[in-house]
C-alpha cells in the first residue's frame, strides 16, 4: 500500500536529507500538540535546509505547504494563503507523482482557506481538483485521497447536501480502513462526520456533532488543529442558527472562549 507520509515521498537517504525530515517531523509534532510558535520555527529553519537538498522543489514546497496549514490553524489566512500561493505555482507543472501529490495536498489547504472565508464554490473546486489528481496517482494518493473526501463531505454537511456527504464519507472510510487502519484518528474524524450526516433533524446533527468533536478532543487534544477547526465550524453553525445560548453552552463544555473561535 502507499506511502503513509507525504514526506516519505522523497527517498534520498543522505544525511542532509535525514536531518531535514526529523526537523518537519518535529515541526508536524508540534502542530499537533498545538505549539504554534515552535512549529513556525522549525519550518523557517527546515524551508533554508531544504534549498541544498538533491529533492529541493519536494523539500522547499512541502515547508511552504506546511506554514499555509500552520496560518490556517492560527487564523492568519493571508499568510496561509500566501505560502499556499507559492507552494501550487511551483507544483502545478510538475509531472512527478511525488510533486503531483504535494501539489493536490497544496490545493486542498488552499481551499480551507476558502472554507474559512466563507467561500465554498471557490474550495469545493479546489478539492474537487484535488481528487483528481489523487485519484490518477491511484494507490499513492489513497490516504490524502480520503483526507481531501472527508473535507469535502464537511462542507458538504454544513451545507446540507447530505447524500452527496455520505457519498464522499464511505469512500473515504474504506480508503482510510485500507491505509491507516480503523482505530486512526483520521478515521474516527470521517467516521464522526458520517454520523452526523445520518442524522434526520438539525438538533439531532448538532448534538451528535458536539458530541464527536468531544471523542476528537479526548482523541487528539484540545489544541489539535482539527478539534480546533471542528469546534470553530460547529459554532459557526450555531451562529448561524442565532442559538447564543447554545455557544455558551458549548463554551463551557469544551473549555474555550467561543468568540475567539467564532468568525
Amino acid at each position: 500500500m502507499a506511502q503513509k507520509r507525504l514526506n516519505d515521498a522523497i527517498e534520498t537517504v543522505d544525511q542532509p536529507t535525514k536531518l531535514w525530515k526529523s526537523r518537519i517531523s518535529a515541526a508536524k509534532g508540534a502542530y499537533h500538540q498545538g505549539e504554534f510558535r515552535q512549529c513556525e520555527t522549525l519550518l523557517f529553519r527546515a524551508i533554508e535546509q531544504a534549498k541544498q537538498l538533491k529533492d529541493h522543489v519536494f523539500a522547499v514546497n512541502a515547508c511552504h505547504m506546511g506554514l499555509g496549514a500552520l496560518y490556517i490553524a492560527t487564523g492568519r489566512l493571508s499568510e496561509a494563503q500566501k505560502h499556499l500561493d507559492q507552494a501550487i505555482r511551483a507544483l502545478s507543472g510538475a509531472s512527478e507523482p511525488a510533486l503531483r501529490e504535494l501539489y493536490a495536498v497544496s490545493l486542498r489547504f488552499h481551499a480551507q482557506t476558502h472554507l474559512e472565508l466563507g467561500d465554498h464554490a471557490s474550495a469545493e473546486q479546489e478539492l474537487r481538483q484535488a481528487m483528481l489528481i489523487l485519484e490518477d496517482l491511484n494507490e499513492d494518493g489513497a490516504v490524502q485521497l480520503a483526507y481531501v473526501m472527508s473535507d469535502l463531505a464537511v462542507m458538504y454537511v454544513y451545507d446540507g447536501k447530505l447524500a452527496d456527504a455520505k457519498d464522499l464519507l464511505f469512500s473515504s472510510m474504506e480508503l482510510l480502513e485500507l491505509t491507516l487502519g480503523h482505530g486512526s484518528a483520521q478515521y474516527e474524524r470521517a467516521s464522526m462526520i458520517y454520523s452526523v450526516s445520518q442524522q434526520e433533524g438539525m438538533e439531532d446533527m448538532l448534538t451528535q456533532g458536539e458530541n464527536g468533536i468531544f471523542a476528537l478532543q479526548y482523541q487528539l487534544g484540545r489544541k489539535h488543529p482539527n478539534v480546533v477547526r471542528a469546534l470553530r465550524r460547529y459554532l459557526n453553525k450555531l451562529r448561524d442558527l442565532g442559538e447564543d445560548e447554545k455557544i455558551l453552552e458549548v463554551q463551557k463544555r469544551f473549555d474555550v472562549h467561543a468568540g475567539k473561535i467564532v468568525q
